[in-house]
């Protein structure tokens, strides 16, 4: 079995089970020789009445709250994601202002250089067969785009578009992390309270296994009741293994959108799931403007555009402006001058425009256009999906929550006739079979509540997701 605390350990709540076990055995031995079963069923009924009620020995638990703040600060998905959205706006408020700052370049250079030289005048031939030259120079030269077809703003604009981008991403990215861990951890405190009713359950087959055997050898039970709660018992051992398995599972899963190496071990609190009322009017209400699968198809769309616009930016002529101060020396043993230097300020103006480059222009701007149409395409299926989706996912929930509320009111039912049946059993008017049969109601009676109360939370978050409203879970789980 898997160890851990709480409902990860064997029996968590067997002491307080064995206790209320050995009252009512107590209160039963009077009557053992006149009903067929009253010391075995006084204290499954007892200790099973306590499934409800059984709870954890750790009081190291994790409230939603709790959880969901975690996951944000830890989760590695979401924190790349954040990453990114701060990439982009250090890009937009440093990169995109370059285009319109210019650019200053700093050189210096020295060269030397022996060459075998011949030169030749009209009545004379030199010849030098290890010539020495040098050269020297230095400057600083500051080069202004004046202008380049509106290629600076329209970069300006692509890279504002990326960083409204990156937050909507972001904004995705956050949301689908709230809606991973919110159900990580209520699945978690509920297969834990289910690994503690069938630890509890197999507590009472244990105790009935016991009684039976004595009974056996006593020769007031027969072999055909014996071999009954022997199978009964191995049922309920094979059914808790297998829910230790799943509380295992639960438990990595959580750990995993928490950013945990390895599964949590303490439990969620068994504490009410937030529950409050929703309204499809205003969830509806705004949905442009908070959903960010919508903000992400207009993010995409307004960057084609400008990249459509960025296309046509090379037809327009380029005007530059560069200004300097420079200075250069150079030296040589043959020519004319010896020796030259240079030095002071420089200044001028360059247009130049681009004829050809290799592609026809108007090519580049056809498939513009046709990304342009894309991405409204794409931006009009989005804003459809998205309100078909948050209608959808309504209609699941209040059908989900309407579920829950009659298996709640059956469970109700279930514990009623447990309790009716506890009475029958001591008054020894009640076979084995329809004793067995009232602990499996009530324990599918109760497994189908916790089943149908986690699928309400699950439905209940899926209409969040689709509004852009997970923040409301996030502000209903700190109250």
């Amino acid at each position: 079995m898997f160890s851990g605390s709480g409902a990860g350990s064997r029996v968590p709540g067997g002491k307080i089970v064995m206790a209320f076990m050995r009252i009512a055995n107590r209160g039963s031995k009077s009557a053992l020789g006149s009903s067929p079963f009253p010391a075995p069923c006084s204290r499954h009924l007892v200790a099973f009445a306590l499934i409800a009620f059984a709870s954890s020995s750790s009081a190291d638990t994790l409230t939603l709250g709790a959880v969901l703040r975690e996951a944000l600060e830890k989760n590695p998905a979401y924190q790349a994601s954040r990453s990114d959205r701060a990439v982009a706006e250090n890009a937009h408020s440093s990169a995109g202002l370059a285009g319109y700052l210019p650019t200053v370049t700093a050189t210096a250079r020295h060269t030397r250089s022996t060459l075998d030289t011949r030169q030749e005048r009209d009545t004379a031939v030199t010849t030098d067969p290890a010539a020495l030259s040098t050269t020297t120079s230095a400057g600083v030269t500051a080069n202004w785009t004046l202008f380049e077809g509106f290629a600076a703003p329209l970069e300006q604009k692509r890279l504002r578009l990326r960083r409204e981008q990156a937050e909507a991403a972001e904004r995705a990215s956050r949301e689908a992390l709230l809606r991973r861990a919110a159900p990580a951890s209520a699945d978690l405190a509920r297969q834990a309270r289910l690994r503690r009713a069938r630890d509890t359950v197999l507590a009472v087959s244990e105790e009935r296994t016991r009684i039976l055997d004595s009974r056996l050898k006593s020769g007031s039970a027969g072999r055909p009741e014996w071999l009954e709660g022997r199978v009964d018992h191995n049922a309920d051992r094979a059914a808790l293994l297998q829910q230790d398995a799943v509380l295992h599972a639960a438990r990595l899963a959580l750990a995993q959108a928490l950013g945990r190496p390895g599964p949590v071990e303490a439990l969620p609190a068994d504490a009410p799931l937030p529950s409050t009322p929703l309204d499809l009017a205003a969830l509806s209400d705004g949905l442009e403007g908070r959903q960010p699968s919508l903000r992400l198809a207009e993010a995409e769309r307004d960057i084609a555009r400008t990249a459509l616009h960025q296309a046509a930016a090379p037809w327009y002529p380029r005007l530059e402006a560069s200004v300097g101060y420079n200075y250069n020396l150079s030296s040589s043993e043959v020519g004319f001058a010896s020796e030259s230097r240079t030095i002071g300020p420089t200044a001028g103006v360059q247009l130049s425009m681009n004829l050809f480059d290799g592609e026809l222009p108007w090519r580049v701007v056809g498939r513009g256009r046709l990304a342009v149409r894309s991405a409204d395409l794409r931006l009009k299926e989005a804003e459809t999906a998205v309100r078909a989706e948050v209608e959808r996912a309504f209609a699941a929930w209040r059908a989900a929550d309407s579920a829950a509320v009659l298996e709640t009111e059956g469970l109700g039912f279930a514990r009623e006739n447990l309790d009716l049946t506890r009475a029958r059993w001591k008054s020894g008017t009640l076979s084995y079979l329809e004793a067995r049969m009232a602990q499996v109601k009530y324990l599918d009676a109760f497994t189908r509540t916790e089943n149908a109360r986690y699928e309400a939370f699950r439905a209940r978050l899926d209409v969040l997701l689709a509004a852009g409203r997970m923040e409301q879970l996030l502000a209903e789980a700190e109250r």
